[in-house]
């Protein structure tokens, strides 16, 4: 396959306003640190490294612009050193993969968020301006460097999760969070899904300062991020209120919530189901799996995570999600190990009207479907 590799957004316009003319479909690739994000079949392929830059951080306003290409073994130093961090927390695809940790644009374009998503806002709600190439080869730049700053469609919020199946990013620009100064995290024993959504109810009736519910091993994980000199206390008052834990706390606690958000404990050979949902699904959900298949909560219960072996890859994640919840649930399977053949889609079918609503934007945006990644429906 041809690979074309621009160096400035205009050499970018050009390849794709070409490709426009010869009927051809491009795959675009930043890293190709996420393969579960992988395009459909195209002619050729579009690699974003060559188009660098400078990254422009201002810590007193909180924000960071950076070209797409960026790395995030770059911006992650870079914030640390300021005393901060994404605020959409984006899970390490290298856990996940085993491809590196990808860039910027990767982790927007497909729009994952980690833990602290339900306290924090989704990736989306931190992306304030974005440009790049639209599938018709026009150059645009979209949003504004402050919070209200948008008129007819709001594009930073359309295009992050997008999977470049609407537009090519070249630049983002992204709200900051402060770094936590100090964190901990109580670990409750919980042998089935009901009392873990119980105990996590439990523990998010109180604002205590709680950044991350999760379960996983069969253990309730409860994160709380404050000052050095107010975590005790929230400490102490989580304890007491669900007695029969263990912390931990500092750098392990740390380790622990980026590990749970990247799977990184998950062996190679198991095929790994992404699914969002309502909480009040997961028992539902829970009773349909079949022997061998593992559940992982997330967000409070809202994100359920189906770990199953090589022998249950033709088990169907979405068909069960949508007997749970309905509508409301989705399943994207992020993992097929190599060598395992799935006859199973790798996502729930998208609801028919937010369908025709992407089909609609698709033409908008990629009117003769240059970009190989597809709209769902």
């Amino acid at each position: 396959m041809i690979v074309h590799t621009p160096d400035t957004p205009a050499e970018l316009s050009a390849i794709i306003q070409a490709a426009r003319g010869d009927q051809q479909r491009l795959a675009v690739a930043g890293s190709g640190s996420r393969p579960g994000f992988a395009p459909a079949a195209a002619d050729a392929c579009i690699s974003l490294a060559g188009l660098g830059g400078s990254i422009q951080h201002d810590p007193a306003e909180l924000m960071l612009t950076a070209p797409a290409a960026t790395p995030m073994a770059a911006i992650r130093p870079l914030l640390a050193g300021a005393g901060q961090c994404l605020a959409f927390e984006p899970p390490d695809p290298d856990a996940l993969w085993g491809r590196g940790g990808g860039t910027l644009g990767g982790a927007v374009a497909c729009g994952l968020s980690g833990p602290r998503r339900p306290f924090a806002g989704a990736a989306r709600d931190h992306v304030l301006e974005v440009e790049g190439i639209t599938g018709a080869g026009e150059a645009f730049r979209a949003g504004g460097r402050v919070l209200k700053n948008v008129t007819g469609f709001d594009l930073p919020r359309l295009l992050t999760g997008s999977r470049g199946s609407l537009a090519v990013l070249t630049s983002l620009t992204v709200r900051l969070a402060p770094l936590p100064p100090a964190s901990a995290t109580w670990a409750l024993p919980a042998d089935d899904a009901p009392r873990a959504l119980r105990l996590m109810a439990d523990a998010l009736m109180v604002d205590g300062g709680i950044t991350g519910a999760a379960w996983a091993d069969g253990q309730v994980l409860l994160r709380i991020e404050a000052t050095a000199a107010a975590l005790p206390a929230l400490m102490a008052a989580l304890a007491a209120r669900l007695p029969g834990g263990q912390w931990c706390d500092g750098p392990a606690s740390v380790a622990r919530w980026a590990a749970l958000a990247g799977l990184a404990d998950v062996p190679a050979d198991r095929l790994i189901w992404r699914c969002p949902l309502p909480a009040a699904a997961v028992p539902a959900l829970a009773a349909l799996l079949p022997a061998g298949a593992e559940l992982r909560l997330d967000w409070g219960g809202a994100l359920a995570w189906l770990i199953l072996p090589a022998a249950l890859a033709d088990w169907d994640a979405p068909a069960a999600v949508a007997q749970a919840a309905g509508r409301e649930g989705h399943a994207r399977r992020l993992r097929l190990p190599a060598g395992v053949a799935s006859a199973v889609p790798a996502h729930s079918p998208a609801d028919p009207a937010v369908a025709a609503l992407s089909r609609r934007i698709k033409a908008l945006m990629d009117p003769d479907g240059v970009l190989a990644a597809e709209v769902e429906g």
